[in-house]
C-alpha cells in the first residue's frame, strides 16, 4: 500500500519517531514542506533520516511566508506531485494555513486522512480568525479525521457527526543521546522548553519564582525556545537572574537531549492544552513533569506516577507543587522515575501505535 504523507516539518519531530516503524508492505511516501523561517528541521536533516530507513522523501521548500499568495505556486506543485504518484491513501498533517487546505479539495477526499493536532485553536493564537477558517475549509469537505487525544475527537464529533474519526496518540519524541554529558547539576533543575506562546504560561511560572526565590532554597530554572516577545512581556518578570538560565533562541535537534539530561522536572504551566509535544519528549527521556490541571493534560498523564500538576484557579498552586519537587528526597525521586517508566512502557508502546495507524491506513484504502 503507498502512502503520501504530507506534513509540515513542525510536526516532523513526532514523525521521525514514527514513520520508519511500519511494515514493509506499506511504502511511505514522507512529503514534508518546510516553511519560509523557522523551521524546526532543514531539508538535509529529513533526508538523512529518510535515506537511513528508505523511506522515500520529497521536500517542498515555501520562497515566501505563509500569507503570501506566491506561496500557491508550490502548493500547487504538491497537489500535481500526489496525483502523479497516484497513492493508495493520502495523510495530511494540518498546519492551519488556508491557501494549503484550499487546494487540497482537489485530491480524492475518499483516500484522505487529515490529521489535527487542534481541533479548537488555542488561546490568544496569533491569526486565530484564518486558522479557524483554514480548519472549516478541512472539515467541510475531508470525511476521515484523526486527533490525537479523546478530547479532540469528541470535539470533533459533537460538532460533525457525519465524520469518520480516529484516535491516536502523539509517540514518544526523542533526539538520540546528548553528544557530550551533562555536567551534574548541583541544584534542583526545572525546564520550561519549547516556542513561547501566550497559552503555555510561562508568565505563571516566572510569577512563581519571584515568590519562592525569596525563601532560603536555592534552585535553577532553564527557559530554553524562541519568543517573539521576550522583552516586553517576560523580561520585566524576573527579579533575581541567578536562579534563571535563559536560552531565548532557536534550539537545534542535537541540543534537546542535553536540555533534558540536565532537567530534574520538566515545567508545563499551560493555560489549555490538547496534546503536548515537550511532554513526548520528557515521557522519552524519563523525565517527571509538573502540569496545570488543563484537560487536555488529563489524559496523558498520573498524578505522582508521571509527575505532578497544579491548580490553576489557586495563585500559589504551582508555588506549592515547586516547593515540594524542590524538598523531595532522593529516594523518592528515583521511585517517581520508575513509575513513570513503567507507565510511559505501557501507555505509549511504538508496536501499539503503529498497529493502530496501519489498521486506520487499512480501513480508509478498503473502504
Amino acid at each position: 500500500m503507498k502512502i503520501f504523507y504530507l506534513s509540515s516539518s513542525a510536526f516532523s519531530d513526532n514523525q521521525t519517531s514514527l514513520l520508519h516503524r511500519f511494515s514493509k508492505q506499506y511504502e511511505i511516501i514522507y512529503s514534508v514542506i518546510f516553511p519560509y523561517k523557522n523551521s524546526n528541521y532543514t531539508p538535509g536533516e529529513i533526508e538523512s533520516y529518510c535515506r537511513k530507513h528508505s523511506l522515500s522523501f520529497i521536500p517542498f521548500q515555501l520562497k515566501y511566508r505563509f500569507r503570501n499568495p506566491l506561496v500557491l505556486l508550490t502548493y500547487f506543485k504538491i497537489i500535481r506531485t500526489i496525483k502523479r504518484l497516484k497513492p493508495d491513501v493520502i495523510f495530511f498533517a494540518n498546519f492551519d494555513q488556508v491557501y494549503i487546505n484550499i487546494l487540497l479539495r482537489l485530491v480524492d477526499k475518499n483516500i484522505t486522512i487529515v490529521g489535527m493536532h487542534d481541533v479548537v485553536s488555542h488561546s490568544n493564537t496569533s491569526y486565530s480568525k484564518l486558522a479557524r477558517l483554514s480548519k472549516k475549509v478541512l472539515l467541510n469537505y475531508f470525511k476521515y479525521f484523526l486527533t490525537y487525544s479523546s478530547i479532540q475527537q469528541c470535539v470533533l464529533k459533537k460538532n460533525y457527526p457525519d465524520k469518520v474519526t480516529f484516535r491516536i496518540p502523539l509517540p514518544l519524541i526523542g533526539f538520540g543521546e546528548p553528544k557530550r554529558p551533562p555536567v551534574p547539576e548541583r541544584l534542583v533543575t526545572f525546564l520550561f522548553f519549547g516556542f513561547i506562546l501566550p497559552y503555555k504560561g510561562l508568565d505563571i511560572l516566572l510569577n512563581s519564582v519571584r515568590r519562592i526565590a525569596q525563601g532560603n532554597i536555592k534552585f535553577k530554572i532553564i527557559i530554553a525556545g524562541r519568543c517573539d516577545d521576550w522583552d516586553q512581556e517576560y523580561q520585566g518578570l524576573i527579579d533575581d537572574e541567578s536562579f534563571i538560565e535563559k536560552q531565548i533562541r532557536y534550539i537545534g535537534n542535537d541540543e534537546i537531549p542535553l536540555f533534558f539530561a540536565r532537567a530534574d522536572y520538566l515545567i508545563l504551566p499551560y493555560r489549555d492544552t490538547t496534546q503536548s509535544g515537550p511532554l513526548m519528549i520528557a515521557y522519552n527521556y524519563n523525565v517527571p513533569v509538573i502540569v496545570s490541571d488543563a484537560e487536555g493534560f488529563k489524559e496523558f498523564f498520573e498524578e505522582g506516577v508521571t509527575g505532578y500538576h497544579f491548580n490553576m484557579a489557586d495563585s500559589l498552586g504551582l508555588d506549592l507543587v515547586l516547593l515540594e519537587a524542590l524538598t523531595r528526597t532522593s529516594s523518592n525521586y528515583a521511585a517517581l522515575k520508575d513509575r513513570m517508566e513503567i507507565y510511559v512502557n505501557e501507555k505509549f508502546s511504538f508496536k501499539t501505535i503503529v498497529n493502530t495507524y496501519e489498521e486506520m491506513f487499512d480501513q480508509v484504502h478498503s473502504n
